[in-house]
């Protein structure tokens, strides 16, 4: 009997040790996605086509940057584990100015900046991905005109694509 409950009580403390450790605070957790998917942007239902790259103009990647229901998502960047994520928007005397972050559990994260006018859209990237050892921080530029969107697509959707993606390191390489 004292052998069975010793038995359970360190079974109970390596279980709370487990949660604990592995458990994320609730400062870690990203609430963003807790939010309805209903909320609106200035820039939705607007998707632009363009190339994606280093800032030195050398742009090498095709990709399209999508905005609807409140959230922005790259083409390129859900299937490597990037969810949708909110932008904000105001106006600018050149268009309509932007910003928002794109998230992914392994693969760090993109700050987007950027304006869009006359049908085109110009944004800066950051993307840092924190390691215990060292930080990758690279930038990075997306320049697009405006594209016809997919009405079958939406944030909520991208957001699923994006949680169940398992990526082959060429294919999400930088």
């Amino acid at each position: 009997m004292i052998r069975a409950a010793l038995l359970l009580a360190v079974a109970g403390f390596v279980l709370t040790i487990l949660l604990v450790t592995l458990w994320p605070a609730r400062s870690e957790v990203d609430e963003e996605f807790a939010l309805p998917f209903s909320a609106s942007g200035a820039l939705d239902g607007l998707s632009f086509k363009g190339m994606f790259g280093p800032p030195d103009g050398s742009s090498d990647r095709a990709d399209v940057l999508h905005f609807r229901d409140g959230h922005f998502w790259s083409k390129n960047c859900v299937p490597c584990g990037f969810s949708p994520g909110r932008y904000k928007s105001w106006p600018t005397d050149d268009g309509v100015g932007f910003e928002g972050i794109l998230k992914s559990p392994d693969r760090g994260r993109f700050h987007y900046s950027g304006v869009v006018r006359d049908g085109r859209v110009f944004a800066r990237l950051k993307w840092r991905k924190e390691r215990w050892y060292w930080t990758i921080d690279k930038d990075f530029r997306f320049e697009g005109v405006r594209a016809e969107r997919s009405a079958s697509v939406s944030a909520k959707s991208m957001t699923l694509v994006a949680l169940a993606a398992d990526p082959e390191p060429y294919e999400c390489r930088l």
